[in-house]
């Protein structure tokens, strides 16, 4: 039978889960609204901190699950400062739980409590955080504790009396003991109201002494042992001894001269302690005393040592132990007879006899602000100025070499504290300072070599200054969480520190930075986690440490880290919850980096790798592997509600690389990725939107799909990722993906890329489409800033240009124009000849005035150190951009490779900036006069600006009826004057500035014709929205267009600087120029025009008087619209709208 038990229970181990989320052993964790410490993150078990503000009944779970496939066992109870349990008043325990701790549900006032039978072991300070004892119920098979009527708490065979509760019944203010009990523990009688007298069993064995003793009532004035029993303990007076030792003297003893009765030689720890009433005492025959062996007795003004009080022998374990009084607040003397051959009095305080190097006591109510001890002094005893009221400073002699644990215990106005130098401390004890709220800034002694907690409590500590040539080397576990105002730990130049000790500098919010020593070699579990306010950890360059450890900068403020050159691995969550980290840099040797390093990090966007790591390497801040295929680690701040890129080279996404990023919503999976690996998705709850692009449909089996392992959470063990995310793939493998049951499995139907006239897109996210590939035939194709999906009432921002985008469009595309909205180009996106890596495409202009390093997928992801060329361009391709942007462009494109024997940066071989112009030809106007229409906004200033003639201005709007008079060329008897298109809607003050799609007629103002070479610009006014208003010009952009005209509707060009009338169709009408139409000329009349800049003519020949027709429409993509029904078009140089 106890076989099968035992196979039973191992194969239930087998089967739990092992956990979906990291923990860390120590961390706090919050689930349905309770608040639990990880005792173990491998076994999976919590120990129970609090409830929130839940009041009344406590039922702790058994079991909890974290919601993210994590089921822990709560197996104890135990205290953490500040999680408090003021509002229960009963608690019920599970059968998972075994051990209490001390000080477990702190506040609370408990009426009771049940243990249940699991219960092993509850410890004697348990319940020292209550403010009321409960009466016990246990349940019948616990085999370890029972309870009886009254709900007192007993070991099982009854004898030993653990707890008595608050509300137990006294008779006369007294309690008789069961008189089974043989063992009476510490902390037994609490919080009992009235208690005076206890009477102990006649056959009691054993009472557990130290803090805060079997019975810490104020109210207790004696003890009494019931007779007929066989017992070594005896009461004197009502106070409680065993042989010659004082165990236990009653708070309320009604003494105020008390004597050490005969016979007893040593004082228990914690016998006298909190006497009421004592105001002296005569220690008599007493050559023992334990630590805190008398304490906090606060109406003591003067303290005789006896005669034959010893120091303290570690062998034999008699004497003076070091701490054997203290906290007698108003003890202004120490005496000590001359007889006594260890300790003497030196002005009151208590040194070692003869050589005075070891000071014991100092009187906790001595006068005097400042203390000079004696230059002898070598040692400092633990707890020698304990609770000391008066002073505010003190000096330590150079010859000083050891100060013990908490030997300045609670000195309430300690401010300052000086060790002369050369100081010769070697040792600071544990606590040395413990509690001392008024000190803000100590400078430690050089000699010194562990700190343990050395200002424990120090509430206003600010400043700790460690000297030049310290020889500091250890900081141990917790030895400044709790100086919850320190600033600034400053080495003030070298120092021998190795090690930082787990939770050393834990939770410090106000911690500003810290500079590292460089033999620093270990910086252990949570070491820094939870310092909000350190922004910065220096370390240089030679900094000898090998390992970050777990959690040890979590929940930091850094804003960026470099991570040391000889760090060989960063461990689990070491950055984790890093709010404010935006950028790590890794060096060359750090070559094992948990995936879980950075999790949490929601601003973190750049992760850089040396380029001479041999297993790491980044691109575009992605840590991936040394050959670039596997993802190793996404960082979180990348993830953007627009869309978020993967470096096209990956084939694998590897374990955990997305794990908990809480913070993505969207991403689009490249075209080489063949794998998924274990919990690469895992957790991620607002992934909402995934876009494959890959190549070939990746196979279900190479996504892990395995229990505890799995890249999208099923809802098995984890909230079920498929329910709300859409997958979005290329139309010709819609079948591909239909086929598989695991795609089918997301949310919805599986959508597909779409067309929109001759472009296909796919969705990136709920608001982005990538241009996929076009098949445009338009001369200048312009890339549109807005689509509507053709079958959902959706519209998608164009913010990407794919991969090869433009391979299948035809030759007939000479010119793209890209407006600003793009913000990533694919590889090879405007090369029209994958192969020969040629393009019909000759001009391509960016309106974008900030150009980045992101918008280009060779930038970006550093392709050319493929050595493939996957550039954007052909080199047949110009690329026009904006005068003020030209610079920035060839800065933020230039690209360059690592050369790895020089470890530097050179140029790429395929590198393009001098393809990059601002300067556009093609306008040649050579009698006077031309026309011109452009798709986005141009400036023909900016060649007079640059060379001082051709100083050319746009002209559209007729101002006059025709009237007669002659013109500057030709002969014509009539004129119609016309005014810039500055003056017409225009950009105020730039008669050579012409919008985006708005025919105009150009002059020479200067000269005949413009100069050879003339050029023009992109216009740098686009952030306004201009409406010409009156124009009599039509251009004609995207393509060459034909251009209906007739005898009775006639349009007018531009031929040898004059405009000639066409009476019939112009087939064909050249792009990017413009013609007229103009109504209210004279029938046979020649016209000439009159400019508003000088009040010159030109001439129009053979017009006759039929009105214009000026009812022309255009769309947004410049092409002509002959009967326009519902949207946006351009009219007259307008944007109208047509509902």
């Amino acid at each position: 039978m106890i076989k099968i038990k035992l196979l039973l229970l191992a194969l239930l181990f087998m089967v739990m889960p092992k956990g979906l989320y990291a923990y860390t052993n120590g961390q706090i964790v919050k689930i349905n609204s309770m608040n639990y410490k990880v005792m173990s993150s491998v076994n999976h078990t919590l120990a129970f901190l609090n409830a929130g503000d839940l009041a009344g009944e406590l039922v702790i779970p058994g079991t909890v699950s974290d919601g993210n496939g994590t089921t822990f066992t709560v197996t104890r109870v135990t205290f953490v400062n500040g999680y408090r349990c003021d509002k229960i008043t009963s608690v019920k325990l599970p059968d998972t739980v075994t051990d209490l701790d001390v000080g477990v549900f702190a506040g609370a006032s408990l009426e009771s409590i049940y243990i249940s039978k699991s219960v092993k072991n509850i410890e004697e300070n348990a319940n020292t955080q209550l403010k009321k004892v409960p009466k016990y119920k246990v349940a019948d098979d616990n085999p370890n504790f029972k309870s009886d009527n009254n709900g007192v708490l007993y070991s099982k065979d009854g004898k030993t009396l653990r707890f008595v509760p608050s509300s137990i019944p006294l008779v006369n203010g007294a309690y008789t003991v069961d008189p089974n009990v043989e063992k009476i523990t510490k902390s037994c009688f609490t919080l009992i109201s009235g208690l005076k007298k206890i009477i102990l069993p006649p056959n009691l064995k054993e009472v557990s002494v130290g803090y805060p003793s079997i019975a810490p009532i104020d109210e207790l004035e004696e003890f009494e042992i019931a007779s007929g029993g066989n017992t070594l303990y005896t009461t004197k007076e009502g106070v409680l001894c065993k042989g010659d030792v004082l165990i236990f003297y009653p708070r309320a003893k009604n003494v105020v001269d008390y004597k050490v009765p005969d016979g007893i030689t040593t004082l228990a720890t914690f016998s006298i302690a909190y006497p009421r009433d004592m105001k002296t005492i005569d220690l008599n025959q007493v050559t023992s005393m334990e630590k805190s062996s008398l304490l906090a007795a606060y109406k003591l003004t003067t303290i005789t040592l006896p005669k034959d009080l010893k120091k303290y022998d570690p062998d034999t374990k008699k004497g003076m132990t070091p701490g054997c009084i203290g906290s007698c607040s108003i003890l202004t003397e120490y005496k000590v007879p001359d007889e006594n051959t260890d300790f003497e009095a030196v002005d009151s305080v208590v040194y070692s006899k003869p050589n005075k190097d070891i000071l014991y006591l100092y009187p906790a109510g001595k006068p005097g602000e400042v203390y000079d001890m004696l230059p002898s002094t070598k040692v400092i005893e633990a707890l020698a100025f304990w609770s000391v009221q008066k002073l505010t400073g003190i000096t330590f002699p150079a010859g000083l070499e050891s100060i013990n644990d908490e030997a300045f215990r609670q000195l309430p106005k300690l401010e300052n504290v000086t060790f002369v130098e050369p100081s010769n401390v070697k040792h600071l004890g544990t606590a040395v300072f413990r509690a001392c709220p008024k000190l803000k800034e100590v400078t430690l002694p050089s000699k010194v070599t562990s700190l343990d907690k050395p200002f424990d409590g120090c509430a206003a500590l600010e400043t700790i200054n460690v000297p030049d040539g310290s020889q500091l080397k250890k900081i141990r576990s917790n030895s400044f969480s709790n100086n919850k105002k320190l600033k600034h730990f400053n080495f003030e130049g070298s120092c021998q520190l190795e090690e930082i000790e787990s939770d050393a500098f834990a939770y410090l919010p106000e911690l500003e930075s810290f500079k590292f020593p460089k033999t620093v070699k270990t910086i252990k579990t949570n070491a820094f986690r939870g310092c909000k306010g350190m922004t910065t950890a220096e370390f240089p360059d030679d900094a000898e440490i090998e390992i970050i450890g777990k959690g040890a900068f979590a929940d930091c403020g850094l804003k960026n880290f470099t991570i040391p050159n000889n760090v060989k691995g960063i461990e689990r969550e070491a950055f984790n919850k890093c709010e404010a980290l935006t950028v790590v840099n890794i060096s060359d040797k750090t070559t094992k980096i948990s995936p879980e390093a950075f999790k949490s990090c929601f601003k973190l966007t750049d992760i850089n790798v040396s380029k001479d790591n041999t297993v790491y390497s980044s691109v575009d801040g992605y840590l991936l592997s040394k050959d670039k295929k596997t993802l190793k680690i996404f960082p979180a701040g990348k993830a953007n509600d627009r869309f978020t890129l993967l470096p096209p080279s990956i084939t694998t996404i590897g374990e955990y690389a997305f794990y908990d990023c809480t913070v993505l919503k969207n991403v689009v999976i490249p075209n080489l990725v063949t794998k998924i690996e274990k919990r690469a998705f895992g957790l991620c709850k607002n992934l909402n939107l995934i876009t494959f692009l890959c190549d070939k449909v990746i196979d279900p089996a190479n996504i892990n799909q395995a229990q505890n392992e799995m890249s999208f959470d099923d809802g098995t063990q984890a909230p079920n990722m498929f329910d709300h995310i859409t997958i979005h793939v290329r139309k010709e493998l819609y079948n591909d993906y239909n086929a598989h049951s695991f795609y089918n499995k997301f949310n919805g139907v599986i959508e597909q890329s779409f067309l929109v006239g001759t472009e296909e897109y796919i969705p990136v996210s709920e608001t982005v489409v990538d241009l996929l590939k076009t098949e445009s035939t338009d001369h200048t194709f312009v890339l549109p800033t807005s689509v509507k999906h053709p079958t959902k009432n959706k519209t998608y921002s164009v913010n990407l240009i794919g991969d090869y985008a433009f391979q299948k469009t035809t030759d007939k595309v000479k010119e793209v124009v890209v407006k600003k909205d793009i913000e990533y180009i694919g590889a090879q996106a405007f090369v029209t000849d994958i192969a020969n890596k040629t393009s019909t495409v000759k001009n391509v202009f960016f309106i974008e005035g900030n150009p980045t390093k992101k918008m280009l997928s060779t930038t970006r992801f550093e392709l050319d150190e493929t050595n493939i060329d996957y550039c954007e361009f052909a080199k047949t391709t110009k690329i026009y951009v904006k005068k003020s942007a030209c610079e920035k462009y060839k800065e933020k494109w230039n690209k360059q490779i690592y050369d790895i024997p020089t470890h530097g940066y050179k140029p790429s071989p395929f590198n393009f900036t001098d393809q990059i112009d601002y300067k556009i030809p093609g306008v040649t106007i050579t009698h006077k006069y031309g026309t011109f229409a452009r798709e986005f906004d141009t400036d023909f200033s900016i060649y007079n600006a640059e060379n001082g003639n051709s100083n050319v201005a746009a002209f559209v709007a007729k101002v006059s009826d025709v009237k007669p008079g002659s013109g500057d060329y030709g002969n014509a008897e009539h004129h119609v004057k016309m005014t810039s298109v500055d003056v017409n809607g225009g950009y105020s003050g730039g008669y050579g500035y012409v919008p985006a799609y708005t025919g105009v007629l150009l002059k020479v103002l200067d000269k005949e014709a413009a100069s050879n070479g003339f050029y023009y610009a992109i216009g740098e006014h686009d952030d306004a929205t201009y409406t010409i208003s009156n124009n009599i010009m039509t251009g004609i952009t995207v393509n060459s267009s034909n251009v209906p005209a007739s005898v009775a509707d006639p349009v007018y060009v531009i031929q040898g600087g004059v405009f000639k009338k066409a009476k019939a169709n112009i087939g064909n009408f050249p792009i990017h120029q413009a013609y007229a139409k103009i109504s209210g000329v004279p029938a046979g009349a020649k016209l000439r025009f009159v400019f508003s800049d000088d009040n010159i003519s030109t001439g129009i020949t053979a017009i006759d008087t039929k009105k214009a027709d000026d009812n022309v429409y255009y769309n947004l993509n410049g092409q002509r619209v002959t009967n326009p029904q519902h949207g946006v078009f351009i009219h007259g140089g307008r944007k109208v709208i047509i509902k």
